[in-house]
């Protein structure tokens, strides 16, 4: 349902004072300067292959800052001053699954249940742990008694987050599903904040928050260098995204969707079929979100029309692992099918739009993670990440030229960017063998100003943020670590180990 809310002033939206603006401007004009230092040198000073694509990934800087910092609003910004009245206010299911998550899954159950929104409920999935999580789970249950908000199943063996995830929806009754994982905290205010977004515009079908690093200043040089690169992975690419109402992923870490949106998929979802592999455990977020970025606006009556409609044939997980399933929901569901509802009377006509869903990010839903803490954690995440990507080619690729032409044309661009960077990395060391720093000497130079460019970013967002000098070095990392374990992941696809 659309509600009114006040005009909101253009200064309003600013994130920062016009002096630090001012930087942020002075940086886009450096970038268009680079740009054009580039295109001359590799018309006749380095490689041309190397210089190209330095040329290129430079373009894609340029839109990624001057789209978020110019063209992006958060979305809760122009909503904030909305009260939704209480007996409007959706239920709203908040699913967790954990697996051995000792160490945090009190202070991420605790942090559920200290949220500012009321009409909720917090269904925690065991997912076979084998430390103590499953103590800690029954202790906290019996600390906030009976009666309350809170609903945990123990299965009894591992099936995956997304199976474990599959069975929360099946007990779920809420209008709102809330994703996130185990070893995360939600802010208090993120739901309140994420549900007036979803209230003000009922073609948002999926809002993603914003992850920072759990404690960064206190830990280790790596800890920190992954909070200043959560950071600008979620304000600057997420931001730019938003533009389009087109986000590539919605983080593991906090995502918020409508059930009408995605719950259709979730079976499906949670038993992907990925060349030859059954129940492919990876590309958790980026396929779920592929399903919602894909959907057309005819999907969405004949979703709810099956959802009412009776005899769902469907395996459901509570087969194999004796989970209750409840019929919930369909009230809800009947009220809105009814024939004076006019987001049906406008989903019914026929709608030349080629997706259904908008899709955005605010920094205003905000979420605390845990990350690894070591190299070598972080290189397994990373191949985990990248069999995801591997996973995502087909499902994002095969369905996001149906969103808005300059999205897509970014997102093929960078896609495009990603798979030839070990290719540009094993050339540049060819080059250095044969005699030509002066382009080793352009290419990391390139990355250098890049990653300073990212951090300077964060600085300007975060006023004494001590960490921004830290994004240079992640930089590095993915250009000469990470970008070569897309080969790995590609080789070992079919090892399911999650550590």
């Amino acid at each position: 349902m659309a509600v009114q809310s006040k005009p909101v002033a253009p200064e309003e939206f600013r994130e920062m004072n016009k002096k630090r603006w001012l930087v942020r401007y002075l940086i886009l004009g450096s970038i268009v300067a680079i740009l054009g230092i580039k295109l001359y040198l590799l018309l006749f000073v380095v490689d041309f292959t190397v210089g190209f694509y330095s040329f290129l990934t430079s373009f894609v800087l340029f839109n990624v800052f001057f789209l978020s910092w110019v063209k992006f609003r958060d979305p809760y910004t122009a909503v904030k001053d909305v009260i939704i009245p209480e007996d409007k206010k959706p239920l709203v299911s908040i699913i967790v699954p954990v697996k051995n998550e000792e160490g945090n899954i009190r202070n991420c159950v605790q942090s559920c249940l200290n949220s500012s929104y009321t009409n909720k409920e917090v269904i925690i999935i065991n997912d076979g742990s084998t430390d103590g999580t499953p103590a800690i789970l029954d202790e906290i249950r019996k600390e906030v008694g009976p009666g309350s908000k809170l609903r945990i199943i123990h299965l009894s063996k591992s099936v995956g987050k997304k199976v474990a995830i599959e069975a929360g929806t099946q007990i779920a009754k809420g209008e709102i599903y809330v994703m996130m994982d185990s070893d995360c905290d939600l802010a208090s205010d993120a739901v309140e904040h994420a549900i007036k977004i979803f209230y003000s515009d009922h073609r948002i079908g999926a809002v993603t928050g914003h992850a920072r690093v759990r404690d960064a200043t206190k830990g280790n040089t790596l800890i920190k260098i992954e909070d200043v690169w959560f950071d600008g992975q979620f304000r600057l690419l997420k931001g730019m995204e938003t533009c389009f109402s087109s986000l590539t992923c919605c983080s593991g870490a906090l995502s918020i969707y409508r059930r009408e949106a995605v719950h259709q998929y979730i079976h499906a979802w949670a038993h992907d079929h990925f060349l030859g592999i059954e129940n492919f455990k990876f590309a958790t977020d980026r396929r779920l979100t592929a399903y919602v970025l894909g959907a057309k606006p005819q999907d969405i009556w004949k979703a709810k029309k099956d959802d009412v409609g009776g005899d769902d044939a469907k395996k459901k997980p509570s087969d194999d692992y004796d989970i209750p399933i409840l019929q919930t929901g369909k009230d809800d569901l009947i009220t809105m099918k009814s024939s004076s509802d006019p987001d049906r009377e406008e989903l019914e006509k026929k709608d030349r739009r080629r997706y259904a869903w908008k899709l955005v990010y605010s920094p205003s839903v905000r979420v605390t993670a845990g990350v690894p803490d070591t190299l070598m954690a972080l290189i397994r995440q990373q191949i985990r990440w990248r069999k995801s990507f591997i996973r995502s080619l087909p499902a994002t690729g095969g369905i996001y030229w149906r969103r808005p032409f300059y999205a897509a044309f970014l997102y093929y661009l960078v896609l495009g960017l990603k798979l030839l960077r070990p290719l540009i990395v094993i050339k540049v060391v060819l080059l250095v063998l044969s005699g030509d720093i002066a382009t080793a000497l352009f290419y990391i130079s390139g990355i250098l100003y890049t990653g300073m460019m990212y951090g300077i970013d964060s600085r300007l967002r975060n006023p004494g943020y001590p960490l921004w000098l830290y994004r240079p070095l992640f930089t590095f990392l993915s250009t000469f670590i990470f970008s070569w374990l897309l080969f790995y992941a590609a080789i070992t696809i079919r090892k399911e180990a999650w550590r």
